[in-house]
């Protein structure tokens, strides 16, 4: 049925849970097998604290691939989306933690793109009570770590 669509109809595909790059090959790979002509952008959420953790790894190996570079290079622009979760990181280790590990997950993975020339749009998983990542949006922009916010744009989705 998304082989049928007309390209724009959906842009992302985001995988929750995201634990391996082999989360995000999979999904590349039933488009292809589909016959989708113009793939969807496949964007991994991390958003447990092991998930947050291992993110940077998970990026390397997708990115460390010749043949995941060139796909999203020849269709999707040299961009790469990550989404980060902010709910399940924060029931797994507490509001403080997370948040460390937010910070500390969002500055490795930009340096991951950067060493593979790969741009990374990272979006986030916010909203609702504070537990879930919600609050004042103009702190949780300026709590961003440096480097992670390069060009300023907002997309609704």
């Amino acid at each position: 049925m998304l082989a049928d669509l007309p390209s724009d109809s959906l842009h992302s595909y985001i995988i929750s849970m995201t634990r391996t790059a082999s989360d995000v090959l999979s999904v590349v790979l039933l488009m292809r097998e589909c016959g989708m002509a113009d793939p969807l952008t496949v964007a991994p959420l991390f958003e447990t604290l092991d998930d947050l953790y291992n993110a940077p790894g998970t990026l390397t190996t997708l990115l460390s691939s010749e043949w995941y570079r060139n796909h999203i290079i020849s269709n999707h622009g040299g961009v790469q989306e990550c989404m980060i979760g902010y709910s399940d990181s924060g029931k797994d280790a507490g509001r403080m933690a997370a948040a460390w590990s937010l910070f500390e997950t969002q500055e490795n993975i930009v340096n991951v793109a950067d060493k593979y020339g790969v741009r990374l749009i990272l979006f986030h998983g916010r909203g609702g009570s504070v537990g879930r990542g919600g609050g004042p949006t103009h702190m949780a922009i300026r709590s961003q770590p440096p480097k992670t916010i390069k060009v300023c744009c907002i997309a609704y989705y």
